[in-house]
């Protein structure tokens, strides 16, 4: 799959529910369990110290039926790996000219973090997929993209950091193409203690919310067009 397609999967889907474990068998469990609640995309985080073994793990399990992407991906070297490690996608917490290279040179779509205007500028202009605005709630949230969406109004942006089922259609709603969640759906607690069907519970509800925050974004739209008519 080329990483125009896997794009455009991601932003069909909307949702791209990050796990962050040091178990595989955890992992997989927990991708699953997502998978199950309809969301057929998954990022692994790489930040615990085996995080490739566990993306490993996860890619060869569900390769096939979901898209299984890398995350806290910092340097080009972690891209070289995520990709043999069987990633599809990569996702970054911050900007890296090396490893939007290095991902274009796998072709492998990639999300590069951003936060201020000129990191998302030049995110941008790296020819990234599209630009994680990472931690989003502490400039302001949605406002903040609204402004952001204004100036760069051909950038995709991601939504991530302090995102969930009470705000995620705010976000979509103010031009987020799709939204990255964390503990709000595989959290630690839960993984620690083997509660996998909340994972599903909790995907579903979002998946839900992100349907009909696009749905009235959809309507609103028509509305506008007609009215200009």
């Amino acid at each position: 799959m080329g990483k125009s397609e896997t794009f455009h999967r991601v932003k069909d889907v909307g949702i791209i529910p990050a796990i962050r474990t040091a178990n595989t068998h955890v992992a997989v469990r927990a991708a699953e369990s997502i998978r199950q609640g309809g969301v057929a995309v998954v990022e692994v985080s790489l930040a615990p110290k085996n995080g490739l073994e566990v993306l490993d793990a996860v890619a060869t399990e569900h390769g096939k039926s979901m898209l299984v992407g890398a995350g806290t991906v910092v340097d080009a070297e972690g891209v070289r790996q995520a990709a043999l490690a069987g990633a599809q996608f990569i996702v970054t917490p911050g900007f890296s000219p090396e490893a939007v290279a290095k991902a274009k040179e796998f072709g492998l779509a990639i999300f590069a973090g951003a936060l201020t205007p000129t990191e998302v500028q030049v995110a941008s202009a790296s020819g990234a997929d599209a630009v994680k605005l990472f931690p989003c709630y502490a400039t302001g949230g949605t406002r903040y993209l609204k402004s952001l969406r204004g100036q760069y109004p051909g950038t995709d942006f991601i939504a991530s950091g302090g995102v969930g089922l009470e705000n995620c259609g705010d976000y979509i709603r103010a031009g987020a193409c799709a939204i990255g969640v964390g503990g709000e759906i595989a959290d630690s607690d839960s993984m620690a203690v083997g509660d996998f069907r909340v994972f599903t519970v909790r995907t579903k509800r979002l998946r839900e919310a992100v349907r009909d925050a696009r749905a009235l974004l959809e309507e609103s739209s028509s509305l506008s067009v007609g009215e200009a008519r």
